[in-house]
C-alpha cells in the first residue's frame, strides 16, 4: 500500500523588505487568514516563523496605526495557536534600522544589520531570549503549556553557527530550519553556503549546521530542494496562459532600488542547476502530488510567505493535504 510522505508547511511571517514594505493588513493578516482557512479545510497544520522584531518595533513606534497593526498581529497569532497551528521564532535584525513612514508602511532601505552576525554574541542571545519570551507569552494566552521549539534565520544567514549557539541554548530552541542543501549566495551584508550540508531531510548537529553530529544538541530540518520535472513546466505554462493566478495579491514588493548595492548573487551549484528549485506553494496545484511523488525523501519541508500569496496557494495546500501526512516541527521532538 502506498505510504503517504510527511510534509512540513513552513511560512515566514514578515513584511516585505523592498521599496514597499506593504501594510500589515494586506501583506500579513488577509493572506494568512486565507492560508489558515485552506489548511483547516483539509485538516493540516502549519508552522509560522514569526519575525518577532516586527512586533517590537510596531509597539515602539507608538502611533494609533501601529498600535492597531500590532493588535491585529497578536490576535492572529493567538488564533493560529487556538486552531492548532504553530508559531516559531524568526529574526530579521535589520528592524533596528527601520523607519516608520507614518502610513502603515516601513522604510527598510538600510540593510547594515541584515545579518545577526552584525551584532555581538551577547546581543544575539538577548534577541533570541526576548523574542522567544514574547511569542511564548502570546501563545500561552491560548495554550498555557506552549513552548517555542524551532528557529529560522532571516535571509537564511545562520552561519557561522557558533555565534548563534548560545542564543539557541538560552531560548530553548531545539530545531533549526534555515538550511537548503546545495544552495549558496553572497550578499553585501550577509551570506549563506550550504553546499556541504548533508543531503538528508533531517539530521542532528552541534556546532555547524552543515556538519552532522550523531549526538548533536539540535535538529536541522532543511528546506527541501526538488528537481523540476517536465510535467511541472507544462502545467505551469497552461495556468500562466489561461489565468492570472500566479500574481501576488499583497501590497508590497521584494524589489529594492538599492539592488545594485545589495543584490543576492544566488548561485546554484552545477549539480543543482536551473532545473532545481525550493519547494514552494506557488505553482499549478496539480504539480503538488507530482513533486511529492518524485521527491526522494520521506520528509519534505516547504517554505512560503503570506506576503507571497497568489491565487494558486490555497489550491496547492489542499492538494498537499489530500495526498500527504502534514506534520509540525514539534512532532519531530
Amino acid at each position: 500500500m502506498f505510504q503517504k510522505k510527511k510534509i512540513i508547511l513552513s511560512y515566514d511571517y514578515e513584511l516585505f523588505f523592498g521599496d514597499r514594505s506593504g501594510t500589515v493588513m494586506k501583506t500579513l493578516i488577509q493572506p494568512t487568514n486565507l492560508l489558515l482557512d485552506a489548511m483547516d479545510s483539509v485538516g493540516v497544520k502549519g508552522n509560522f516563523f514569526v519575525d518577532w522584531q516586527m512586533l517590537k518595533y510596531l509597539k515602539k513606534a507608538n502611533t494609533e496605526r501601529t498600535d492597531a497593526d500590532l493588535k491585529l498581529i497578536v490576535n492572529q497569532l493567538k488564533d493560529m495557536v487556538r486552531r492548532g497551528h504553530r508559531i516559531e521564532l524568526h529574526i530579521h535584525p535589520h528592524w533596528v534600522d527601520a523607519k516608520y513612514n507614518g502610513d502603515g508602511t516601513w522604510d527598510f532601505s538600510e540593510f547594515h544589520h541584515y545579518s545577526l552576525h552584525s551584532f555581538s554574541e551577547e546581543e544575539i542571545v538577548e534577541m533570541f531570549v526576548e523574542g522567544t519570551n514574547l511569542l511564548t507569552s502570546i501563545a500561552r494566552e491560548v495554550d498555557p503549556e506552549y513552548k517555542i521549539v524551532a528557529f529560522r534565520a532571516g535571509g537564511w544567514a545562520v552561519q557561522p553557527f557558533d555565534k548563534l549557539k548560545k542564543g539557541f541554548i538560552a531560548a530553548g530552541i531545539k530545531v533549526d530550519s534555515s538550511v537548503m542543501q546545495g544552495i549558496y549566495a553572497t550578499h553585501k551584508e550577509s551570506y549563506y553556503d550550504f553546499r556541504n550540508a548533508p543531503n538528508k531531510p533531517i539530521y542532528r548537529f552541534s556546532n555547524n549546521v552543515c556538519q552532522e553530529s550523531e549526538n548533536g544538541e539540535f535538529l536541522e530540518v532543511p528546506i527541501s530542494i526538488r528537481k523540476r520535472v517536465f510535467a511541472n513546466r507544462i502545467f505551469n505554462f497552461i495556468v500562466r496562459k489561461t489565468t492570472n493566478r500566479f500574481s501576488f495579491v499583497t501590497d508590497g514588493t521584494h524589489f529594492r532600488s538599492k539592488d545594485a548595492e545589495f543584490e543576492a548573487k544566488q548561485i546554484i551549484s552545477k549539480e543543482r542547476n536551473s532545473r532545481r528549485g525550493v519547494m514552494m506553494l506557488r505553482e499549478a496545484p496539480i504539480n503538488m502530488p507530482i513533486n511529492i511523488y518524485h521527491h526522494p525523501a520521506d520528509l519534505i519541508c516547504y517554505i512560503e510567505h503570506p506576503k507571497d500569496f497568489t491565487g494558486l496557494t490555497c489550491g496547492c495546500i489542499k492538494a498537499i493535504g489530500k495526498t500527504s501526512q502534514v506534520i509540525t516541527y514539534k512532532d519531530l521532538m
